[in-house]
């Protein structure tokens, strides 16, 4: 997880009571799945498929930002992976920003954007759409500050709480996005690629969509 400081603003729901356990878990399931967004982006490379993050010149991306389906935190552990909440109850999704760090002279790299993105400040947000009710919201935030260079992968955790329901359940779609803050660099990028907890695979050209019941 990221060890700087993070502003997570919320709008249409408030922070969960995340305890240190909850923390902890959050932690090793970013340490775990970060191998599953490596070798995604290193399959990306391989094949020569063109992804979302920009810059993108041939097969080399420069940018770019993965997701995770959530993971139910209420209740005691241990904690379950689900794309079925319960109302009320916290939750989690993970963001997970790259930032290449190789040099690629031929694509125009000769200086990585590691180096390039030092210091520099960063915005990732979760943009989420309430399918049943077709309203927006309720989004968060996360805004901080790469080192010196730009860490390669940068684990940024999303928690909110699903909200409760009335009868019927709820449907949601959450898409993440992230760009450089006040800086005249063209680095952009959203998450179509989702690491799905359920079935432990790597899914392609979906967002991330779960359903809220009451409990």
């Amino acid at each position: 997880m990221t060890t700087q400081e993070q502003l997570l603003a919320h709008s249409g729901t408030s922070m969960p009571q995340v305890t240190d356990d909850m923390v902890q878990k959050a932690a090793e399931l970013g340490e775990k799945y970060a191998g599953q967004v490596v070798a995604a982006l290193e399959n990306r490379a391989a094949t020569g498929s063109v992804d979302i993050g920009q810059p993108t010149v041939g097969p080399y991306v420069a940018f770019d930002l993965l997701a995770t389906t959530p993971i139910q935190f209420g209740g005691p552990p241990p904690y379950q992976p689900s794309r079925i909440l319960a109302g009320g109850e916290p939750a989690l999704i993970l963001a997970f920003l790259f930032v290449n760090s190789t040099v690629d002279v031929p694509h125009g790299f000769a200086v990585p954007p590691t180096k390039q993105l030092s210091n520099r400040t960063y915005r990732v947000s979760m943009e989420q759409i309430n399918l049943t009710a077709v309203s927006n919201g309720p989004d968060a935030h996360i805004q901080d500050v790469f080192g010196a260079p730009a860490a390669t992968l940068t684990v940024l955790p999303f928690w909110f709480t699903a909200p409760q329901p009335g009868p019927d359940p709820i449907l949601f779609e959450a898409n993440f996005t992230a760009d450089i803050v006040g800086a005249s660099q063209p680095y952009a990028a959203f998450a179509s690629t989702i690491v799905d907890f359920d079935s432990f695979k790597v899914l392609e050209n979906v967002p991330v969509r779960y359903l809220v019941y009451a409990e």
